[in-house]
C-alpha cells in the first residue's frame, strides 16, 4: 500500500492519476442505452449504410439534409461499425459503443494533447492537473461521451495545437514537427470543414500581433506545409464536389458556413442574429466547477496580465482561447458546442492557476467556518428549490424559449434531472450531506496549507459526481430520452420490410432502431403504420374515427414523444 501511494506521489503517478481521470470520465457506461441526440442518429444512419452498401462515400440518407457535413467523422465510426457489425440488427448490435467510440478516444486525444503541452510549459502537476479540468467539465465531458462531429474536431485541433507550438512556437523556428501540424489541420477539415483553417489562424494571428513578428508565416514554410495540407483535405473535397455536381459545396459551404456565420440569407432560428455575449454564460457553465477559479486566478494574476508580462508559451494559450472566443462570438448563429476548440487551452490556464495557488496561497484563517456554513446553506436551499418544483418550470419556460442563451435541449434535461432527483430525494439528501463533508475536510485541510492534497479529494469528489452521473443518473433518466424501448415494442407488431411513415417529426434514433423502409407523406405514401408525435395522432384519430388505432406510445414526459398508428380501413 505504501508503495502505491509513493508512486502517486511522484511525477509519473500524477500524470498516471490524471490519464485514469480522465479514462473513467469518459469510458464508464459509454455504452449506456439510446442514440438519443440528433447527431447521433444522423451518424448511425449514415454509417450503417456504409456498411451495408460498401459505398464509403455516401453520406446522405432518404428525407434527411444532402451534405450537411465532410465525410471524416464518419470514416473515423467505420472501423468499429465494420468490427461490430453495424450493418446488422439495429435491436441487437451494441450499437451505442459502435459509434460513440471515436468520439470517446478524440476527448481522450484532445487531453492528452493538452497535458503534453502544459507539462512542456510548466511541468507534470500542472499536465495532471490540466487532465482532470479538462475531461470533467459538463460540455468536454458530454461530448467527448456521444457520436458528435465537435470532439473528433476537437481531438485534431489539439493535437495541432500541441505540434504548431513545437513545430514553431516554441522557438520562433520551424522544425520537422510543423509538418505534423498540417497533416492534423488537413484531418480536422475533413472532419468539420475550413472552419479548422480559420480557427487555426485566429491563433496565429493573435500570436503575430502580439510578438510583431511579421515575418512569422514565411518562417512557418507555408509552400511545403501547404502542400501538405493540400494533400490530407483536397482530394476527398475534390471528389465530392465533383461526385455531386457542386451541390455539396452549396450546401456546406455556402449554407452551413458561410450564411451561419454571416446570418445573410440564413433560414435559421428565422435568420435572427443571436446576442454577442451568448458565450459568456455559457463557458463559464460549461466549465464548472473549474471555472470557479477562474476570477481568483484573473485577480492573483492582475499585474502580469495588465503588464502582459507572460512568457510566450502563456500568450500562445491566451491566443489560442481569446482569439476562438471572439471569432464565435462574431458569429450570427451559435451554439454552446462551437466553443469546443477553445476548452484545452482554457483547461491548461485554468489547472496553472490552481497549480500556483496551491503553492503560493496562505493557509485559511478560521473564518473559513463561515463560508463553509454559508455553501451549506446554500446546498440546503438547492434542496429545497428543486423539490419545490421550481426548476421544473424553469425548464419549462426554457423548452418554451422564453429564457435566453438556453437551448431546448438545456430545459428538457432540466425537467429530467429535476424529476430524478425529487424522485430518490431521500438519496439525495443523503448526496448533498456528503457534499457538505467533503467540503468541510478540504477546508481544514487549505487551512493547514495542504493545498495539494485538498486538491486532489477534490478532484477524486468530481470524479464521482461525474462517474455516479454516468453509471446511475443517466442509467435511471434514459428512458426519458431514448425511443430505443418503444423501437423494441414496435419491432413487434410491424413486419420486416412493411413501410412506415413519419409525420410531424423526424427522430433520426426512431428511424435507425425501426429499421423499415419508410416516408413522410401519409397520403402520398400510402402507409398501414404511421409514427407521429401525440397531438398530431389525437387529431387523426379524432378526425377519421375508427381508421386509425393507436397501439402504444412513449411514456408521459418523454423529451421525444411519439405514438404508433395503424390503419386498420
Amino acid at each position: 500500500m505504501k508503495r502505491i501511494i509513493g508512486f502517486f506521489l511522484t511525477e509519473r503517478g500524477w500524470l498516471t492519476a490524471g490519464f485514469l481521470f480522465a479514462a473513467l470520465i469518459f469510458f464508464v457506461n459509454l455504452g449506456s442505452d439510446g442514440i438519443y441526440a440528433a447527431q447521433e442518429g444522423r451518424t448511425a444512419m449514415i454509417v450503417r449504410n456504409m456498411v451495408r452498401t460498401g459505398d464509403y462515400m455516401e453520406m446522405n440518407f432518404a428525407h434527411a439534409i444532402p451534405y450537411e457535413k465532410p465525410i471524416g467523422h464518419y470514416w473515423l465510426c467505420l472501423p468499429a461499425a465494420l468490427a461490430g457489425n453495424l450493418g446488422g440488427d439495429a435491436l441487437k448490435v451494441p450499437a451505442e459503443w459502435i459509434l460513440r467510440l471515436p468520439s470517446a478516444l478524440c476527448a481522450m486525444a484532445a487531453v492528452l494533447a493538452a497535458a503534453a503541452l502544459a507539462r512542456r510549459l510548466y511541468g507534470a502537476e500542472t499536465a495532471a492537473v490540466t487532465m482532470a479540468v479538462l475531461s470533467a467539465t459538463p460540455t468536454f465531458s458530454n461530448l467527448g461521451r456521444l457520436a458528435h462531429i465537435d470532439m473528433p474536431l476537437a481531438g485534431a485541433f489539439t493535437v495541432g495545437m500541441y505540434f504548431l507550438y513545437r513545430g514553431y512556437f516554441e522557438e520562433y523556428k520551424s522544425n520537422r514537427l510543423i509538418y505534423l501540424f498540417y497533416i492534423m489541420l488537413g484531418l480536422a477539415v475533413l472532419l468539420k470543414g475550413p472552419l479548422a483553417v480559420l480557427l487555426a489562424g485566429c491563433v496565429i494571428l493573435g500570436m503575430m500581433l502580439w510578438s510583431r513578428r511579421w515575418k512569422m508565416l514565411w518562417e512557418m514554410r507555408p509552400l511545403t506545409g501547404g502542400l501538405v495540407f493540400l494533400a490530407v483535405a483536397l482530394p476527398w473535397y475534390v471528389a465530392e464536389h465533383i461526385r455531386t455536381n457542386g451541390a455539396f459545396f452549396d450546401e456546406f459551404i455556402v449554407n452551413q458556413n458561410f450564411r451561419r456565420f454571416t446570418g445573410v440569407g440564413s433560414t435559421y432560428r428565422g435568420g435572427k442574429r443571436m446576442s454577442l455575449f451568448y458565450y459568456f454564460p455559457k463557458l463559464f457553465a460549461g466549465m464548472l466547477p473549474w471555472s470557479l477559479f477562474a476570477l481568483p486566478g484573473f485577480w492573483f494574476f492582475r499585474k502580469a496580465l495588465l503588464k502582459f508580462r507572460l512568457r510566450r508559451g502563456t500568450v500562445f494559450l491566451f491566443s489560442w482561447a481569446v482569439t476562438l472566443f471572439v471569432f464565435f462570438s462574431c458569429s450570427a448563429l451559435k451554439r454552446g458546442d462551437y466553443l469546443l476548440p477553445l476548452y484545452p487551452a482554457a483547461a491548461i490556464l485554468l489547472a496553472r492557476v490552481i497549480v500556483i495557488g496551491c503553492e503560493q496561497l496562505p493557509g485559511l484563517t478560521k473564518k473559513w467556518k463561515a463560508a463553509w456554513l454559508g455553501l451549506c446553506i446554500l446546498i440546503a436551499a438547492a434542496a429545497v428549490v428543486n423539490h419545490s418544483g421550481v426548476l421544473i418550470r424553469l425548464g419549462e419556460l426554457i423548452v418554451a424559449d422564453k429564457i435566453p442563451h438556453a437551448s431546448e435541449r438545456d430545459g428538457m434535461t432540466l425537467i429530467m434531472i429535476s424529476r430524478f432527483i425529487n424522485d430518490h430525494y431521500f438519496a439525495a439528501l443523503g448526496g448533498a450531506a456528503a457534499a457538505a463533508a467533503v467540503l468541510f475536510l478540504i477546508f481544514r485541510m487549505m487551512e493547514k496549507k495542504r493545498y495539494f492534497t485538498a486538491l486532489s479529494v477534490f478532484a477524486a469528489a468530481v470524479l464521482c459526481i461525474f462517474t455516479s452521473y454516468h453509471a446511475v443518473i443517466q442509467p435511471g433518466t434514459d428512458h426519458l430520452k431514448t425511443v430505443k424501448p418503444f423501437c423494441r415494442k414496435a419491432a413487434k407488431i410491424i413486419p420486416p420490410g412493411e413501410k412506415v411513415t413519419y409525420s410531424g417529426d423526424f427522430n433520426t434514433e426512431l428511424i435507425f432502431f425501426i429499421d423499415r423502409p419508410y416516408g413522410k407523406d401519409i397520403d402520398r405514401d400510402g402507409t398501414r403504420f404511421l409514427m407521429t408525435p401525440p397531438a398530431r395522432a389525437e387529431e387523426l384519430v379524432k378526425k377519421h374515427p375508427g381508421v386509425w388505432k393507436e397501439h402504444f406510445r412513449t411514456e408521459k414526459n418523454h423529451q421525444y414523444p411519439v405514438v404508433l398508428l395503424e390503419k386498420t380501413k
